[in-house]
């Protein structure tokens, strides 16, 4: 037991260290970058209609013609220029949720749209700024790709939920034919990794297909408005549960999963573990297929939080191998909760007490729940539009 406690513990260490280093290693945009020279500094997409008509309007080039320094960076050519767009959002006092293309940056202002970068070129008002001002010195955003907080309290969030936790606990139990810790230790664990598996398919996979949009997309630009509304629905649902539950009306707490899939969840384990048998090899293949097949049933009572946590790297994180490391992260957050409890049950092998203490702090999962998606509404409200 302690052995495999203390390669969990310096598995999560090892873990912890990769991802820190990625991120405090990681140069800015801004120290790479000197637009003393430039007159002015347009962003773009080549995805972006807005940006096409403005070229094809010509006024870009007409400010070349006109003896004018303008640096272009197209979003869609480089992943840095996102991360540079982000330090002149930030130099400017520019929301940094706010992705708007095509953008222009003169002295100590700019102008955002077709139509204000074309009239302002067409008036001359622009001309007149770049003849007077200077661009501003460009400074280092604060890294608004990732919040380790904001993951782990998610990571936790969903680690936690009851839902989860009652079926690990009810597989385990129903695990009648052994008394075997190590064989309880070895099934369960398996059970643990086919759903971490499972989620971090599942989460790379829809990751990867949403961060094929351009960041000056409806997709994306809508990203902290969808984030606003799932979490204030969720912090409703759980400060709700969390008032049932401690009025001990457990029926009726609203954020679980539905009675029929619940149900089939049950005969889905009883039917299976019945059929096991110590020292088989189907044993762990026939734990293995439980594990995926609960992992799915469970994405509507556990999916929330991974749903959130998914969109927030889609809007902050520009590059999919280091989101895909968060994923990771994330997951490993999440199953950590259900490696201590199987650990405590198949320990004191009384998976009655533990499920006992579990019912009767559910009122505190369930206002903790409440806090985090609060925290993250507000955080969005006053910083993120």
């Amino acid at each position: 037991m302690k052995r495999l406690i203390t390669i969990i513990f310096s598995f999560i260490c090892i873990f912890l260290i990769v991802v820190f280093s990625s991120f405090f290693f990681k140069s800015s945009a801004a120290d790479n970058n000197d637009n003393s020279t430039f007159d002015a500094v347009y962003f773009g997409s080549s995805f972006c209609s807005v940006c096409l008509e403005l070229e094809q309007d010509g006024v870009i080039d007409m400010l070349k013609d006109q003896g004018y320094t303008i640096q272009e960076y197209y979003l869609d050519e480089d992943s840095d220029n996102i991360d540079l767009l982000r330090d002149y959002q930030f130099t400017y006092d520019i929301p940094l949720a706010n992705n708007q293309i095509p953008i222009l940056f003169v002295g100590s202002t700019y102008f955002i749209g077709r139509v204000d970068i074309r009239d302002g070129i067409l008036d001359g008002s622009i001309q007149l700024i770049m003849d007077s001002d200077e661009l501003l010195t460009l400074q280092s955003a604060i890294p608004s790709d990732f919040s380790l907080i904001y993951f782990i309290l998610l990571g936790m969030v969903d680690g936690i939920n009851p839902c989860a936790i009652a079926m690990l606990l009810m597989f385990i139990s129903l695990l009648s034919f052994t008394t075997k810790k190590r064989v309880l230790l070895k099934v369960s664990f398996i059970f643990i990794s086919a759903i971490f598996i499972s989620y971090f398919i599942f989460g790379t996979f829809l990751y990867s297909i949403l961060s094929e949009f351009s960041s000056g997309s409806f997709l994306v630009k809508s990203v902290p408005w969808i984030i606003i509304g799932i979490s204030g629905i969720l912090f409703l649902l759980n400060f709700y549960d969390f008032i049932v539950t401690t009025l001990q009306r457990y029926e009726k707490v609203k954020n679980q999963l539905p009675t029929g899939i619940q149900k089939f969840n049950r005969r889905l384990i009883s039917s299976f573990t019945k059929k096991m048998e110590e020292g088989s090899p189907m044993l762990y293949v026939t734990t293995f297929i439980i594990g995926l097949v609960m992992s799915l049933t469970e994405f509507l009572c556990t999916g929330q939080a991974y749903f959130t946590a998914i969109l927030h790297l889609i809007h902050y994180t520009n590059f999919i191998g280091r989101g895909i490391i968060l994923l990771l992260f994330y997951n490993l957050i999440f199953v950590l909760p259900l490696i201590i409890i199987s650990l405590i049950a198949v320990k004191t092998q009384s998976i009655v007490s533990v499920a006992a203490f579990m019912r009767e702090r559910l009122n505190l999962i369930k206002l903790f729940n409440a806090i985090v998606f609060l925290a993250i509404f507000l955080y969005y409200i006053f910083f993120m539009i």
